[in-house]
């Protein structure tokens, strides 16, 4: 019996893709599941302890008020690793607090500052681990991710055929190339990213929390704080309102129209796959209209 089978009848819970978040009272557990996947093996103890460490590390930071202790267990001989959390309200998290309206400008406003603030700590607090990845050119890291984009919309060829696919890629490829943001930004003002899909942001006692943050893939934790910023925006546009994402631009430093839309393209794509691969087919439709819409500004 693993782990995850150990945590019987609780009161509720979340399955995310990589994990299973399990609620007892007032304390909930995280444990990712015994799986391979692209990124990595969770089958491996190896990288297993690993993720576990580095994603407490991060999690602790962007919420303090719901990360508590990353606790290691033992059972029939082999250790194991959970994380355990304060319990948090779901139905507070952005993407219901959009869909419902009940998110104003000018909080909005307020999660976006708070996020960049925290950004900057920890980055901060991660340079010298993650420090390759600063050495590296942002144009480099642009053009990969999106082929890493490619690559997780061709899993769901029969919601976003690959013809589609190719076209919204091939179109920001083509306009990134073109841009010289890419080929000048000094990598010296990279950020770690963190995974802000709009279900990760959370409120707790009035609190705005950023929880489940650690991108699964290394590369993806370090590059353009603007690109994070891009994808709160779009999730502000897509489930809420344009100017709920105005809101969030005016809240931080100003960047080019086009890196915004290349950039909101890339966030609508990965939220239409997450939306899709958890059977979220009405919202994940909403995002990848918006990012078709978007292939327009491109030329």
């Amino acid at each position: 019996m693993n782990l995850i089978e150990t945590f019987e009848n609780p009161d509720k819970t979340i399955e995310t893709i990589i994990s299973k978040i399990f609620f007892y009272g007032d304390k909930v557990f995280k444990v990712y599941k015994y799986e391979k996947f692209f990124f990595g093996d969770f089958t491996s103890f190896q990288f297993r302890k690993d993720f576990y460490i580095e994603d407490f590390s991060q999690n602790q930071l962007m919420a303090p008020e719901v990360y508590l202790a990353l606790r290691g267990v033992k059972k029939n001989g082999e250790e194991d690793f959970y994380i355990e959390m304060k319990k948090f309200d779901d139905n507070n998290n952005l993407t219901n607090l959009l869909l419902q309206k009940r998110i104003d400008k000018n909080q909005l406003g307020l999660v976006a500052k708070e996020m960049v603030l925290r950004l900057k700590k920890l980055t901060e607090s991660k340079r010298e681990k993650y420090k390759d990845y600063f050495k590296n050119k942002l144009l480099d890291i642009h053009l990969a991710d999106l082929e890493s984009d490619r690559n997780l919309l061709y899993l769901i060829p029969s919601h976003i055929p690959k013809e589609r696919t190719d076209k919204i890629i091939n179109l920001a490829k083509e306009a990134s190339l073109k841009n010289q943001y890419y080929t000048n930004y000094d990598s010296g003002n990279f950020s770690i990213l963190i995974d802000n899909h709009a279900d990760n942001i959370i409120f707790l006692d009035g609190k705005v929390q950023f929880i489940d943050v650690l991108p699964p893939k290394e590369s993806w934790r370090v590059g353009d704080l603007n690109f994070v910023i891009c994808r709160l925006a779009t999730d502000a546009a897509v489930l809420g309102a344009s100017e709920l994402a105005d809101a969030v631009y005016a809240s931080c430093e100003p960047m080019p129209e086009k890196i915004k839309h290349i950039y909101e393209i890339r966030s609508a794509l990965i939220q239409a796959w997450c939306f899709y691969s958890v059977n979220k087919p009405e919202i994940a439709e909403k995002y990848l209209k918006f990012a078709g819409g978007l292939t327009y500004t491109l030329a």
